[in-house]
């Protein structure tokens, strides 16, 4: 009697569990929209100098913080008349300089960069979602961020929702000069904000995981 008892008890046990596993599963598949096709982003800075010359000074460091205004270069090139004009490269926005492309006393191009920066308090994701969940995806929806090698996930909002695939802004847009067309299954980026700043590791271009909650 005792182990016909027992083995009701364990056999509950399981439905139990099978139930809240069940359960688990199918809200996570109805109530959220989920993609690892994502990343940390944020609004690069392209530095420049405004005019072909010579950099005859170059300050600009990796890892450093500069404020919008902050001189970082010094250029001589020729001026409208032909004569000699010296001319300084500032930062454009508040940022960290990621990488630079300068050197001092080297020769650079109008337009060039020479320096990229990013405001590292100001990082969002980009995630990519499929053009079959889209129409779920709303501005103001709450989502759930993991970012890879953090251990703890980060609370966001959609912020955007792109009015365009990822695809047509593809540097090598697909060929249909044979008039065929092959369909391929297309993705739509979504802009999402952060309620919290992630840690100090976090970078731009970090992989992500994203849980967008329905409506």
């Amino acid at each position: 009697m005792k182990k016909i008892i027992l083995i009701n008890i364990i056999t509950i046990v399981v439905l139990v569990l099978i139930g809240i596993g069940g359960f688990y599963y199918y809200n996570q598949a109805t109530g959220y929209i989920k993609t690892d096709n994502a990343k940390v982003d944020g609004e690069q800075m392209k530095i420049a100098s405004p005019i072909s010359g010579k950099l005859d000074s170059f300050d600009a460091k990796e890892d450093k913080d500069y404020s919008k205004g902050d001189k970082l270069a010094e250029v001589t090139g020729k001026g409208e008349d032909g004569s000699p004009q010296k001319m300084d490269i500032e930062m454009p926005q508040k940022g960290t300089i990621v990488k630079t492309d300068g050197m001092e006393g080297s020769m650079v191009q109008a337009g060039s960069p020479i320096a990229y920066a990013y405001n590292l308090d100001d990082l969002y994701i980009t995630a990519n979602v499929d053009e079959k969940d889209i129409s779920d995806v709303e501005k103001g929806n709450d989502v759930d961020v993991k970012i890879d090698g953090q251990n703890s996930k980060v609370k966001g909002k959609v912020d955007e929702v792109g009015k365009a695939t990822a695809a047509s802004f593809s540097l090598m847009p697909s060929s249909n000069s044979d008039g065929n067309y092959t369909k391929v299954s297309q993705v739509v980026p979504v802009k999402i904000s952060l309620d919290s700043a992630p840690s100090n590791s976090v970078v731009p271009g970090m992989n992500a995981e994203v849980s967008i909650h329905k409506n």
